[in-house]
């Protein structure tokens, strides 16, 4: 009985593991619908995976329901906290592949390095490519869970090596050997039968009930698939129709087969460009021939659904695909209407590492995820670079001071696995060296940092603006200088309750807007920081669809008593917006958490939100206030979206910047209202005739 009940849990774990992996983030109930397990029993397994750090829950990660109320937990899989690598070993040149725990890819490994040979068997070389590939993505040894390696030749089911163009290979236990050098457990397999699991999972044999993928090779080997899974044989050898001695005749380029593929794929690559290349239209029709009756046999005896060509020559599938059909319906006399579908494979070079990954978490659950009977991620390759050997995503890097960015960041799909670093010198020693930081130390810190990373020509994000404006005009005239992309991240923008204010103003739902304000409760004790102002009059800004012309401000000076703060402190502050409206700050103190409450006043009526729900109220008061759906979340924008020189976000910090300066002015001056000068656009220090931009 307690056998069968620690089944049933672990089996229950095993599916909320899984769920919550392919959600990412979710609540409880939306866990609980995917694994198709009861509430009670998620959340048990979701606060066992959080003390054990696979699964975060956060205050801030909330979900909003459309009738308002309290905000639904939210719990995040946390897919960085560690890797698995796919190794491909059966070409001329290694091919290594890292993902996180969710299965996106966080890194490939370098190209041009050698792969084993007759000559050079070695395995430490190897795990010296796997070592600088974990490097480069900010990983080590320790962060690896598990590993997966695809080979050529026959390979039995624990891992000996049965056949190999590696002689001294045969006979080895491959996977005990790798499992030993890199102390995590390790799956070995042919490559065909990793590339046609890959195919078949995630590629052009998804879906079909049967298939054949086929190296695109003069001798032809193959793999059969059956719903999804590689028909292996007794003895690992199903598909190996190149064997047969009816093929042995078959013309074979001479050479060493790296330098022969290279050789055939010269012409093919012309004769794509040109359809009409004599040698690339007698090296199709040669290949072709050849392929024809091992591909035929292959047909006959499975009348697969779909055949794939893999393997060096994959992209040429489409030039072979449509002449290579015809040819096995000639060759098959007496088969009837074969109609045979050929396709070149979706996965490409990379079929064989995708798989080997695949085949990693597949073996290993337990290894991954502490848990047994997790189901394996999609591996997503995200190739779409070809064969520069860079994932899509740029090289990321944070500069982490413990801020919102860095949680955004590490919660973006696209930059999953990424690592912080604490300090700047060491972030710009990486080899190789990011091509995307983002900064989010606070204060001071936040300029330098981002001026050290601009100077090696890094585009940079920065959490928030610099404290001072012409700290900002410093970073913004190497932006323009050096035409480095810069930005700033407005994170309060993408909360629910501003995306919905903003979302309502666009609409129209206020009619035109005529005013604006925030209110912002501060805990007792707190100080409010230039940065925290700076966010509150941005965000009145983005609500506005305007920026500060002038503006009057009171408060105390250094702070108030009893309170700590060497700033002058703000308690009020009057603007008027250059687009006529006027916007107001008022700060307060209370009990418990800082909250801020935003209101937006139009001519139709206005809107009042929180962090937990916005209203509307229709002019007149005719009707009771009504609760407005909230928007999702925003995620942090992919850094592919930027662009050389100053992003908007950054000119827009800057009329803030200049907004709140202008506050500062009139607070020190008894209230005098200050007047913002100049407009919300880069100036360089050469032409710079003010640096303090805002004059009484």
């Amino acid at each position: 009985m307690a056998s069968s009940d620690g089944k049933r849990v672990n089996g229950s774990r095993a599916l909320c593991v899984a769920a919550i992996r392919d959600l990412g983030r979710a609540t409880v109930a939306e866990t609980a619908a995917r694994a198709r397990l009861s509430r009670p029993t998620v959340e048990a397994a979701l606060a066992d995976l959080t003390a054990e750090g696979l699964v975060e829950t956060a205050a801030d990660q909330v979900q909003h329901g459309e009738a308002g109320g309290r905000p639904a937990r939210q719990s995040r899989f946390r897919a960085e906290t560690g890797v698995v690598v796919g190794v491909d070993l059966s070409g001329a040149e290694m091919r290594v592949l890292l993902t996180d725990l969710a299965g996106r890819t966080v890194a490939l490994g370098p190209s041009g390095r050698p792969s084993c040979t007759d000559a050079a068997p070695e395995l430490g070389p190897v795990v010296a490519v796997i070592e600088e590939t974990l490097a480069r993505a900010g990983f080590s040894r320790a962060d690896l869970r598990a590993a997966g390696i695809g080979v050529a030749g026959l390979v039995s089911r624990d891992g000996e090596i049965l056949t190999s163009p590696v002689g001294s290979w045969v006979g080895t236990n491959l996977a005990a050997r790798f499992t030993d050098l890199l102390g995590v457990p390790a799956a070995v397999d042919n490559d065909l039968s990793l590339a046609a699991a890959a195919e078949s999972r995630f590629g052009a044999l998804e879906g079909a009930g049967t298939g054949v993928y086929a190296l695109t090779w003069h001798h032809v080997s193959a793999r059969i698939t059956v719903d999804g899974t590689v028909l292996r044989g007794r003895h690992s050898s199903a598909g190996e129709v190149g064997l047969l001695r009816s093929f042995s005749d078959i013309e074979v380029p001479a050479g060493p087969l790296n330098e022969s593929i290279a050789r055939i794929s010269r012409p093919l690559e012309r004769l794509l460009a040109d359809p009409s290349d004599a040698e690339g239209i007698r090296t199709q029709e040669a290949l072709v021939s050849a392929m024809t009756p091992a591909i035929a046999a292959l047909v006959l005896a499975v009348d697969p659904d779909v055949v794939v060509l893999g393997g060096e020559l994959a992209r040429y599938g489409q030039l072979l695909g449509p002449d290579l059909a015809a040819a096995v319906g000639e060759f098959a006399e007496g088969a009837g209407e074969l109609d045979v579908v050929i396709t070149p494979a979706s996965l490409g070079r990379d079929g064989v590492s995708v798989g080997a990954a695949h085949r990693a978490f597949e073996d290993f659950s337990t290894a991954i995820y502490g848990t047994d009977g997790v189901a394996p991620p999609r591996v997503r390759p995200d190739l779409s670079r070809g064969d520069d050997r860079s994932p899509a995503v740029p090289r990321l890097a944070l500069l982490d001071g413990g801020g919102a960015l860095g949680e955004a960041v590490r919660a973006a799909p696209w930059a999953s696995g990424i690592r912080g670093h604490a300090d700047v010198a060491d972030l710009l020693a990486l080899d190789p060296a990011p091509e995307h930081v983002f900064v989010d130390l606070a204060g001071p810190a936040r300029a330098g940092a981002a001026r050290a990373v601009l100077a090696r020509g890094i585009a940079v994000t920065l959490a928030a603006p610099p404290p001072a404006l012409d700290e900002l005009d410093e970073l913004l005239e190497v932006a323009v200088r050096d035409g480095v992309s810069l930005a700033v991240d407005h994170a309060p923008r993408r909360s629910p309750a501003v995306r919905t204010l903003r979302a309502c103003v666009d609409a129209g739902l206020v009619g035109d807007v005529t005013a604006v304000w925030c209110r912002h409760l501060a805990a007792d004790g707190e100080a409010v920081t230039r940065d925290q102002l700076a966010s509150d009059v941005d965000v009145l800004h983005w609500l506005a669809r305007g920026t500060t012309e002038s503006c009057g401000a009171v408060g105390s000076a250094p702070g108030p008593a009893g309170r700590e703060g060497g700033e002058p402190q703000v308690s009020a502050i009057a603007f008027t917006l250059d687009n006529g409206v006027s916007a107001g700050y008022l700060r307060g103190w209370g009990a418990g958490p800082g909250r801020r409450f935003y209101t937006v006043v139009g001519t139709a009526g206005r809107l009042e939100g929180d962090g937990d729900d916005v209203r509307f109220i229709r002019a007149g008061g005719s009707e009771p206030p009504g609760p407005v759906p909230l928007s999702p979340p925003e995620p942090l924008p992919h850094p592919s979206a930027a662009t050389p020189g100053p992003a908007r976000s950054v000119l827009e910090a800057r009329a803030t910047l200049a907004a709140v300066q202008a506050a500062w002015l009139s607070l020190l001056r008894d209230g005098e209202r200050c007047r913002v000068d100049p407009p919300a656009a880069p100036v360089t220090h050469s032409t710079r005739e003010n640096e303090e931009e805002s004059r009484c």
